[in-house]
């Protein structure tokens, strides 16, 4: 399993989470602190973490952009898994939001890149959903739209209280 030191985690939002268009009165470094919390352990648990429904025959993989990436990276392994349907970072963000400009194992071993490519998808992706609060920012990120998800947000509530 990958990982990041902490120290390194906090040293990114700190520098990047500034960059976050969240809405008033929400701190940009604080919900980035909150997401890599709920998600990594703050760096601690790091991915890459596989996502079934984006192999082949999985729920997302008919996505146009997954074609193309699952046969650049087909899968490996036993069982197989595609380094294309894995989250990767302190985020989790899936590498089919990263650039294309990027491989799986840049995203392994630069935080710099996970972070900027986490602020670059938030604030296109999450941002264009509109969320209101803290609550819809953690059912975008977590489903992928804003819908009911109590424990997920419950989590990030405690991490974002505790940042």
């Amino acid at each position: 399993m990958n990982s990041f030191a902490q120290q390194d985690v906090l040293a990114a939002c700190e520098f990047y989470g500034e960059q976050l268009r969240v809405p008033a009165p929400l701190d940009g470094v604080k919900v980035m602190r909150a997401i890599a919390s709920v998600e990594s352990s703050m760096g601690a648990n790091c991915g890459p973490r596989h996502e079934p429904a984006y192999e082949a025959n999985g729920a997302l993989w008919a996505r146009v952009s997954m074609a193309p990436l699952l046969a650049i990276y087909p899968p490996v392994g036993n069982p197989p898994q595609s380094p294309a349907a894995m989250s990767y970072g302190p985020w989790q963000l899936m590498f089919l939001n990263f650039e294309r400009c990027f491989t799986p194992q840049q995203l392994e071993t630069d935080i710099d890149v996970c972070a900027r490519e986490f602020v670059r998808w938030f604030n296109s992706y999450v941002v264009g959903d509109k969320p209101q609060d803290l609550a819809e920012i953690g059912e975008i990120w977590n489903a992928g739209h804003i819908t009911p998800d109590p424990a997920y947000v419950a989590k990030l509530q405690a991490a974002y209280g505790a940042a």
